[in-house]
C-alpha cells in the first residue's frame, strides 16, 4: 500500500517548470532519497506533498486524502533547514510545546511528547535552554522534533544534515534510521551518508529519471581528498574540487564508497545524464547543467 502518491504532477512557477508530470508511489514505512541536481524539483516535490504548494495539475495523496486536505496534513511532518522552523529566544521545550498545541495536543501532552523527542534526539540535557544558545547541529535536532511533534507517519526532509559537523549528522541519521519500518520518510539530498540510508534512490530533474530505460550517467561533484578511491573515472575541475563519472547502476556503490571516507569528501551536485528520443525518431542528448555551470 503507498502511503504517499505524487499523481502526474506538474508545478509551475510563472514560465518555469519545476517538477513535470510526476507519478511516484512511497509505500509505507520506507525511507525514500530523492536525488538530482539543483533546481531538479526536489524540494517541489516535497512542498507539494506538505500541502505547502497547490499542483498546476495532477495531485498528491496521503493515505488517499490530496496534501492540501487538513486530514492529509495531520499525517506529514516537514522540516527543512531553508527556513526557520523554531523561535530562537524561547527554549527548547518551549518550543515544541507551542508547535504541539498548534497540532491539537494539550499542554499535558505536548510537554510529555516534547519531552519523548528531546530524550531521543539526544537534547534532553539542554531543553531548557535558548534555542540561540544551540548548534546547527543541535538546532537541526530540534527542527526534526518540532515536525515529528503531532506523532505524523510520513516525514518530509529537506536535506537535514547540510552544513553540520559529522558527529551531529550521524546522530541524526541514526534517528532517521531508527524510524525505518515505523513512519515513511521522504528525503531530498545529495549528500552521500543520508543518501546511504535509502531503501529506494529516486533520480529526479524535473522528471523522475531512474524508471527511463535511456537513462545513462551520474556526475557527482564533489570536493576534498579521494585517496583510496579507484574504479571510478575523475576529472579534476580545479582546487581540491573533483567530478565523478559512474553509470548509474554503480551509484548506490558510489555513494556507499563516498561515505567511507570519514567525511572527508563532500558532495557539492549530482546531474544525470538522459538520451531520450526527438520527435524525428533519433536520439538527442539532453543534460542538465546547474547553477554552478561545472558541466
Amino acid at each position: 500500500m503507498s502511503t504517499v502518491l505524487f499523481d502526474h504532477v506538474t508545478k509551475r512557477f510563472g514560465r518555469i517548470v519545476a517538477v513535470e508530470d510526476v507519478y511516484l508511489e512511497v509505500p509505507e514505512g520506507r525511507i525514500v532519497v530523492l536525488v538530482g541536481p539543483n533546481g531538479a524539483g526536489k524540494t517541489t516535490l516535497l512542498r507539494l506533498a506538505a500541502g505547502i504548494l497547490i499542483p498546476d495539475s495532477g495531485y498528491v495523496l496521503i493515505h488517499g486524502y490530496k496534501s492540501i486536505d487538513p486530514r492529509a496534513k495531520r499525517h506529514v511532518g516537514f522540516m527543512t533547514p531553508m527556513d526557520r522552523g523554531v523561535y530562537w529566544r524561547l527554549t527548547a521545550i518551549d518550543n515544541l510545546v507551542f508547535f504541539g498545541t498548534l497540532y491539537g495536543l494539550s499542554l499535558r501532552r505536548a510537554r510529555i511528547r516534547a519531552l519523548e523527542l528531546l530524550r531521543d534526539l539526544g537534547l534532553n540535557e539542554r531543553a531548557n535552554d535558548w534555542v540561540a544558545t544551540y548548534s546547527t547541529g543541535m538546532m537541526r535536532r530540534l527542527e526534526i522534533a518540532r515536525a515529528l511533534m503531532h506523532d505524523p507517519d510520513v516525514l518530509l526532509l529537506d536535506e537535514p544534515t547540510s552544513g553540520i559537523d559529522a558527529d551531529a549528522k550521524r546522530e541524526i541519521l541514526n534517528f532517521i534510521k531508527g524510524l525505518r519500518g515505523r513512519k515513511t520518510v521522504i528525503m531530498a539530498s545529495h549528500d552521500p551518508q543520508e543518501i546511504e540510508i535509502a531503501d529506494t534512490v529516486i533520480y529526479i530533474n524535473r522528471r523522475i529519471l531512474n524508471e527511463a530505460p535511456t537513462l545513462k550517467i551520474v556526475k557527482v561533484l564533489v570536493k576534498g581528498s579521494l585517496d583510496g578511491l579507484d574504479g571510478f573515472s575523475i576529472e579534476h575541475v580545479g582546487g581540491d574540487e573533483h567530478v565523478i563519472i559512474t553509470g548509474i547502476d554503480r551509484f548506490n556503490e558510489l555513494m556507499n564508497r563516498l561515505a567511507e571516507l570519514n567525511g572527508s569528501v563532500r558532495v557539492l551536485d549530482i546531474d544525470v545524464e538522459v538520451a531520450m528520443a526527438g520527435p524525428d525518431g533519433n536520439a538527442r542528448r539532453i543534460e542538465r547543467v546547474t547553477r554552478r555551470g561545472w558541466l
